[in-house]
């Protein structure tokens, strides 16, 4: 079994990747899928600061891998089967370092600038998102005091998505790819 890791800031359009993984039938485990479910379990609302202190909670209580843990697991339950799984959401060089030690791992890294990534997450919709600046840059840090600027700068490939939605889903396809095909 090979990994593929999806990493991204908020907004930068990691989701995407649902879409790819289905039209190839690959699983994709979603890392802040996790953080959501744990933050329900625990009687909270989805806000951004009951998910971001839940993913502080966890990362405190469990180590800074505690997210990789319960994927690894996953993976192991659900997926073992499977040729290669994509995981989506990385936002740690210490997850990163875990899935290693399980499986081969190809980082793709989405990159949108700060104002791209802002007006999204304004106008997703989904309940942990922000919608005023400040918020949007104080998520921001707490997402790179993560480690996760590391995994971006070390990640195997990067894909821009500053435009057009059906270029960067065609781009992100090809990356996907070029990822897959590597392990062969």
């Amino acid at each position: 079994m090979r990994l593929i890791g999806i990493v991204g800031m908020p907004g930068s359009g990691k989701s995407a990747i649902f879409k790819i993984a289905e039209k190839y039938n690959i699983p994709v485990i979603s890392m802040g899928n996790i953080v959501r479910h744990e933050t329900l379990k625990r009687g909270l609302e989805l806000t951004p600061k009951n998910v971001g202190n839940t993913a502080i909670e966890l990362r405190r209580k469990y180590g800074e891998e505690a997210i990789a843990v319960s994927c690894v697991e996953y993976i192991k339950e659900n997926y073992e089967n499977e040729s290669i799984i994509i995981i989506e959401g990385i936002r740690s060089i210490y997850e990163v370092n875990y899935f290693k030690k399980y499986y081969p791992l190809k980082i793709i890294a989405i990159h949108a600038s700060p104002k791209t990534r802002f007006h999204r997450l304004k106008h997703r919709g989904r309940g942990d998102d922000v919608s005023e600046w400040n918020d949007f840059i104080e998520r921001d840090m707490r997402e790179l005091k993560f480690t996760i600027g590391e995994v971006i700068s070390l990640a195997d490939y990067m894909v821009v998505n500053e435009g057009e939605y059906d270029i960067y889903l065609n781009d992100l396809e090809r990356v996907l790819n070029k990822a897959m095909n590597s392990y062969v």
